[in-house]
């Protein structure tokens, strides 16, 4: 799957990608555990280095960045256990836990796979935020676990010091307090890092400092191969996108990762004649609902079609306010259409 994915962003241009995630879901309360590979670190460890080596291709082949795609290991750390289940709520957790369930997915996706990318999480441990947490990022990511790559902040982690955990006095101080613990780029906008000179002249951090995060990420760019040929191959895009074998994968897999479940009661195959049947709760009658939190009709509706939109980040639908959704969502059936269509037409469908 990633392999295809590397093809079809390369060839637009784009060379990082933000995946896999590698929390470890324990509390079916948060609201992102269908992001997750599940709650067994071992198998989220080895998902995940599979991933990486599809996106990034694989060292022991002989496959470099130069024909990959920078991959994300996120959400560092623990993300997966927040209080009550909220996101972003703070994680209460021993090191012996910390280091044995949720690191271990991180250290081996880095030391098997060479993970270039890791992305901070939003929420603190033992009081301090991840986003500028110091001794998680350099002493033990970097210094324990040997990941000499990139750390991204998650979206706006930087100006949440100021926002959310008000750990920063301003935007300046936040933007010190993320890349004085090793934060080299700010997601999705530069709301923050474009104060840095302000933190450097206040004496908040140094120029040192900030050299790092740059070396770091020209090396980077280096190793893709974007100083030697920054251009893509447009004429390969029609090739790409319009072949049958990538439509065929995403099949193969959608109907490889269904859980069914037993039939104890032989309720399906519902019989073709039936009194009535009551398709009862929020999705019943939704194709929207039918689609997942990071699909594109998701982040159309989330984030482009927005009356509240900051220009500094991508807008493409900034001056067509009142799209459609449903001109959006991909062919399919909402859950009692799907059943209409499947039962007798003599059965009553509320």
């Amino acid at each position: 799957m990633t392999r295809v994915i590397r093809g079809q962003m390369r060839a637009v241009g784009a060379h990082h990608g933000l995946a896999p995630v590698l929390d470890v879901a324990r509390d079916p309360r948060w609201g992102r555990v269908e992001e997750t590979f599940g709650e067994d670190p071992y198998l989220i460890a080895q998902t995940g280095v599979a991933y990486i080596r599809g996106l990034q291709g694989d060292t022991r082949q002989g496959e470099t960045l130069q024909t990959g795609v920078v991959a994300t290991g996120k959400h560092f750390v623990a993300h997966g256990l927040p209080e009550g289940g909220l996101n972003w709520a703070p994680v209460h957790i021993g090191e012996r836990e910390l280091r044995e369930v949720y690191l271990y997915p991180f250290k081996v996706a880095i030391q098997e796979a060479r993970l270039r990318s890791i992305m901070n999480t939003y929420h603190e441990l033992d009081g301090i935020p991840l986003g500028a947490h110091d001794y998680l990022l350099r002493t033990v990511l970097r210094g324990e676990l040997g990941f000499d790559g990139i750390i991204v902040s998650d979206y706006h982690a930087a100006n949440n010091l100021v926002d959310y955990h008000h750990t920063a006095t301003s935007y300046t101080d936040a933007a010190a307090q993320t890349v004085n613990a090793g934060v080299d780029v700010e997601l999705p906008e530069l709301r923050t890092y474009k104060l840095l000179k302000d933190a450097l002249d206040q004496g908040l951090t140094q120029l040192a400092i900030i050299d790092e995060a740059v070396r770091r990420v020209l090396l980077l760019k280096a190793q893709l191969g974007l100083f030697d040929n920054p251009f893509v191959d447009s004429g390969r895009i029609p090739e790409l996108f319009a072949e049958q074998a990538p439509i065929l994968l995403s099949r193969k897999l959608a109907a490889q990762s269904l859980v069914l479940l037993k039939n104890d009661a032989n309720l399906l195959p519902l019989p073709m004649t039936l009194g009535s049947v009551a398709i009862i709760g929020p999705c019943a009658d939704d194709a929207r609902m039918m689609q997942c939190d990071y699909h594109y009709p998701a982040h159309l509706e989330n984030i482009f079609n927005t009356q509240t939109h900051n220009p500094d980040s991508p807008n493409a639908l900034f001056n067509q306010p009142n799209v459609r959704m449903s001109d959006h969502l991909p062919p399919s059936v909402t859950v009692l259409q799907g059943i209409r269509e499947t039962v007798s037409s003599q059965t009553h469908i509320a």
